[in-house]
């Protein structure tokens, strides 16, 4: 179990119990702690066992605690999301989730969609925005699909631009591309890439041009050298990024549709990789729903 994430144990009775889970939420700010009544503009009386907000002047109104909430959008108590979530954050299989809480494979893996995308809008623009003036970035695309075993050759395939400062904290971005021509890519490194950077990449034709765009370019010939014996321009730090992010995305979700949510995922648990849970509480405190 990721050493970010607190006991099983000590969560126990929140995943248990829905007063005591809602209770939680309310004092970690998830509920609203401070309410106040939309009609009368006075503050709304909380009733944590009924989950309830309700307000004692004229109007009488009562609100759901879940309101304008992650756990309004979806019928399983909030106790039982949460539990879902600490398995989620711990990357146990579907299967084991299955067993372990009786939910259908349905639920769950729905759960597990609805999770990347709280987590995914919980990042800031500028967590994927890297470099800066002399700040080394490796920029580089990749392929992900998976295999049509009887026939041998990808189907399902998508393109995802990535890159990695190359400093101690590591810094990266990664979003799915519908091709790889100059015209995109330029778009995307100007978008996430700062100007001033020095961005090293491969001999790709789409990358020509990127020093006439506020950058230092260097390039690396992979059919020569993993390192340009001139510049020590290399692409050794995305590429092994891709290695870790395929690690974590099954064949069958590398697909259009879902692989710009579990690059958000990847790039949430990184900024997060010390605190998965407070990260985790950050985002259902953070998102608003309508």
């Amino acid at each position: 179990m990721p050493s970010s994430l607190p006991s099983y144990a000590s969560f126990s009775n929140i995943f248990a119990d829905e007063i005591t889970c809602s209770t939680f939420l309310l004092e970690n700010g998830v509920y609203d702690n401070e309410p106040i009544c939309p009609e009368c503009n006075h503050p709304l009386k909380v009733y944590i066992s009924r989950g309830k907000f309700s307000c004692r002047r004229s109007c009488n109104k009562s609100y759901s605690i879940r309101a304008h909430t992650f756990f309004h959008m979806h019928k399983l108590p909030s106790s039982k999301i949460m539990e879902l979530a600490y398995y989620r954050l711990q990357k146990l299989p579907v299967t084991s989730v299955i067993s372990m809480t009786g939910h259908s494979s349905k639920t769950v893996s729905s759960m597990w969609k609805e999770f990347r995308k709280l987590i995914g809008a919980s990042l800031d623009d500028d967590d994927m925005v890297i470099g800066g003036p002399g700040v080394v970035v490796e920029v580089d695309e990749a392929k992900f699909g998976k295999r049509k075993y009887h026939r041998g050759h990808r189907v399902d395939g998508v393109w995802v631009l990535g890159g990695v400062e190359r400093t101690p904290d590591r810094k990266m971005f990664a979003v799915a591309v519908p091709d790889r021509s100059a015209e995109t890519l330029h778009d995307i490194i100007r978008q996430y890439v700062r100007p001033g950077s020095i961005i090293n990449t491969d001999l790709w034709r789409g990358y020509n041009g990127l020093g006439m765009q506020g950058y230092q370019h260097h390039t690396v010939n992979h059919s020569t050298n993993f390192r340009d014996p001139a510049t020590g321009a290399c692409t050794n730090t995305i590429e092994g990024t891709w290695a870790g992010i395929k690690v974590g995305i099954p064949a069958r979700n590398r697909t259009e549709d879902n692989m710009q949510d579990q690059l958000l995922e990847f790039l949430w648990r990184r900024k997060n990789a010390n605190n998965l849970w407070g990260g985790f509480i950050n985002a259902l405190r953070d998102i608003y729903y309508e």
